[in-house]
């Protein structure tokens, strides 16, 4: 949007004109720590520990051998974990998108299959359903505790995941601080920039280094989960990222956005302290360069601008695109050329622009309601990807800007004349822009204004040319 239209439209929504929400909307939520563990008891938690022969359904909160407890250790109150019987303690609250950051140190005991092996206990998210009777674990991602392979993925009960990494062969297993603990184990080793791999229930996935503290020392293990995508830190160092999480529900594959965080016991000792969580509203700046695209080629994309999908579009409001050799001219407006074809949900939808004159104005629309001559309806009730000047005075404003909500943390335009290639991927309420290859923009809808819609692309009569081509689109879950 031309930039006296964009301070207009920004007044007029914050007296609450153009939409029904409040300025508030433009300042992001606080994402404040919350602790987890009131430092007393367990009471923010409930056990679950797994029965003899996995006996079905599991009670909470029956222990009778205290596999969780607190117990003071070096005069602080900590939650301790025996280890002699799988389970895990799970907490009351779920969590969409969020920070979660905890402390670990190893106690001396080992039961079981761990006597002989590394000690091993873990941290599961998203946790959904009914715990496992076997092991007193939700369906769940999660990242590993365990000597030599803190920050791990391994599946629990059938999820899987993807990630950028390469199997684990002869060649490379000197290198992996993760010796395989049984025979025939295939595993993949994260390696950032890699092939992208499928992790089945049969994998794990393993960090390619190992900055745990010696034996005796805490430890800080963090999850940074938003929009599916999974980062691991250990003592402030990224180890292991994956994204797409998924289960099995009958013959379908779901998404796992939301769940419980549970605190396992795997046979072996271990005490938690200062275990909390913050929501994110958007991802942190410090990860924007860690996560991936969550579709790594071109298989499945619907192109929208081929000769077939032509037909299905239409011009609301003034002005008009011109269609010659695959590109999309504006002329006129501000108007909103929409594919009425079909509405979408979640999706990653890929394209390319090139704007003929310093800072020529336009838009990528997203999950409006069918605008009829009306093309302020994508104003109201969508969301736009804003293209126009990099470096506007309106913070909220830079191109690649989730106008005018999210901006986008750095400039990844190119110049007048050359093309620019931008992937934008929304999922639940979650939003994120792609530009030029560089992640700038990663925020979530507090207003959750809409959550499916369609497709479309500004014209705007400033004088100025901005060219379109290659508009293509993948449905995600």
């Amino acid at each position: 949007m031309k930039a006296t239209l964009r301070r207009f439209l920004f007044s007029l929504v914050c007296s609450g004109l153009v939409v029904t929400t409040h300025a508030a909307e433009f300042v992001p939520p606080k994402s404040e720590w919350k602790p987890l563990f009131n430092g007393q008891d367990l009471s923010n938690w409930d056990k679950f520990l797994a029965t003899p022969g996995g006996s079905a359904p599991l009670v909470a909160n029956v222990d009778p051998t205290g596999v969780f407890t607190v117990t003071n250790l070096n005069g602080e109150n900590v939650i301790h974990v025996s280890g002699r019987n799988y389970g895990a303690i799970t907490t009351h609250d779920q969590f969409t998108n969020f920070h979660f950051r905890v402390q670990f140190k190893w106690g001396l005991g080992r039961f079981g299959g761990r006597v002989n092996v590394g000690r091993d206990t873990g941290i599961l998210y998203c946790g959904i359903g009914l715990p496992n009777p076997r092991t007193g674990w939700l369906t769940s991602i999660e990242n590993n505790v365990m000597e030599k392979g803190v920050g791990q993925w391994w599946s629990v009960n059938g999820a899987i995941i993807d990630c950028e990494g390469e199997w684990v062969t002869a060649g490379n297993e000197l290198y992996v601080p993760y010796k395989k603990e049984g025979k025939g184990e295939k595993n993949i080793v994260w390696r950032k920039g890699g092939p992208r791999i499928t992790a089945s229930s049969a994998n794990g996935i393993t960090p390619p280094f190992d900055v745990e503290q010696v034996f005796g020392n805490w430890n800080t293990v963090e999850v940074v989960f938003w929009g599916g995508q999974c980062v691991h830190v250990l003592n402030g160092h990224v180890n292991l990222v994956a994204f797409n999480p998924r289960y099995k529900e009958g013959d379908q594959w779901r998404a796992l956005t939301q769940g419980k965080i549970q605190l396992q016991s795997e046979d072996a000792e271990v005490f938690y302290r200062k275990a909390e969580a913050r929501p994110l509203y958007e991802l942190p700046t410090e990860y924007l360069d860690q996560v991936v695209s969550p579709v790594g080629n071109e298989d499945g994309f619907i192109p929208l601008l081929s000769d077939a999908a032509l037909k299905e579009w239409k011009q609301s409001g003034p002005g008009q695109f011109k269609v010659g050799n695959g590109i999309a001219i504006a002329e006129g407006g501000m108007g909103l050329w929409w594919f009425a074809g079909r509405q979408f949900t979640n999706f990653v939808l890929r394209g390319e622009f090139l704007q003929e004159q310093d800072i020529a104005d336009s838009g990528v629309f997203l999950r409006f309601p069918d605008p009829g001559n009306d093309p302020w309806i994508a104003v109201k009730k969508g969301h736009e990807m804003e293209i126009g000047d990099p470096n506007p005075g309106n913070q909220y404003a830079p191109t690649a800007s989730i106008y005018p909500f999210a901006p986008a943390v750095a400039n990844a335009s190119k110049p007048p004349g050359q093309w620019n290639t931008y992937e934008i991927v929304a999922s639940g309420h979650n939003y994120s822009v792609r530009l030029n290859g560089r992640l700038v923009t990663a925020w979530t809808d507090t207003t959750q204004r809409t959550l499916s819609g369609f497709i479309g692309l500004q014209n705007y009569n400033d004088g100025k040319t901005v060219r379109h081509r290659n508009l293509r689109v993948k449905e995600v879950l």
